[in-house]
C-alpha cells in the first residue's frame, strides 16, 4: 500500500514539474517576456548572467540572441488594438523608433520563417527607409502593393510576427524598462470582409 502511494506522489510530482516547466520557458512566458504597448522584450536575455529559465528557452527556441551592448530585440504578434496579426490585412507601423545606430525590421510567420512573398522582400534596414524632410517614416505591412516602404506578408494566410532589432543603442540586454513614447505604433489600416 505504501509502495503504490509513493509512486502516486512520485508520478504526480513529475507531471507537475514538467507542467511549470512548460510554462516558465514556453510562448510568452511571464517569467521570461515582458509586454509594453503591443511589443515584447526579453530582459536580460543576452547579460552574461541569464537565468536558467531564460536559456531553457532561448535553448528551446533555438535562438540565438543579442548580447548586452550589440544591441536590443523587440517583437510583435498583434496591433495597436491587441488583435493578433493577420497577413490578410494591412498594417501601419510609424515612428518614432528607440534611438540606434542602425536597425533593422523582419516580418517571420508563426514558424519563426522569414514570410515567403512574390517580392521576395522580408525587412528593411534604417538606412533604406524613406522618409519625410523631418526624418519621420512609416512602413505599410500587407499583401497588397502600397507606395513608400512596403512590407509584403504574401498571399498566405495565417498569422505573422514584426521583429525590430536595434543596434548600438542606448537599449541593452539588461532593460528592464522601456519608454513608451520611444515606441513605435502598429495599427491595423484594413482587412478583407
Amino acid at each position: 500500500m505504501h509502495i503504490v502511494f509513493f509512486l502516486i506522489i512520485c508520478l504526480s510530482g513529475g507531471v507537475l514539474g514538467l507542467a511549470l516547466t512548460a510554462f516558465a520557458v514556453g510562448s510568452g512566458a511571464p517569467l521570461f517576456v515582458r509586454q509594453l504597448n503591443g511589443w515584447s522584450f526579453s530582459p536580460r536575455v543576452g547579460a552574461p548572467d541569464i537565468d536558467p529559465y531564460a536559456r531553457a528557452r532561448l535553448f528551446a527556441e533555438g535562438g540565438l540572441p543579442l548580447a548586452s551592448g550589440e544591441g536590443f530585440a523587440l517583437q510583435s504578434r498583434i496591433d495597436s488594438e491587441g488583435t493578433p496579426l493577420d497577413s490578410s490585412c494591412q498594417y501601419q507601423l510609424t515612428s518614432p523608433f528607440p534611438v540606434a545606430r542602425y536597425w533593422t525590421i523582419t516580418l517571420v510567420d508563426r514558424s519563426g520563417r522569414l514570410v515567403s512573398n512574390l517580392a521576395e522582400r522580408t525587412g528593411f534596414t534604417s538606412s533604406e527607409i524613406a522618409r519625410n524632410h523631418e526624418g519621420r517614416f512609416s512602413i505599410e505591412i500587407g499583401p497588397d502593393p502600397q507606395a513608400g516602404n512596403w512590407l509584403p506578408t504574401g498571399r498566405s494566410t495565417g498569422t505573422f510576427e514584426v521583429i525590430l532589432r536595434f543596434y548600438e543603442t542606448p537599449l541593452a540586454a539588461t532593460a528592464t524598462q522601456l519608454d513608451i513614447r520611444t515606441l513605435p505604433t502598429l495599427r491595423k489600416t484594413g482587412c478583407p470582409t
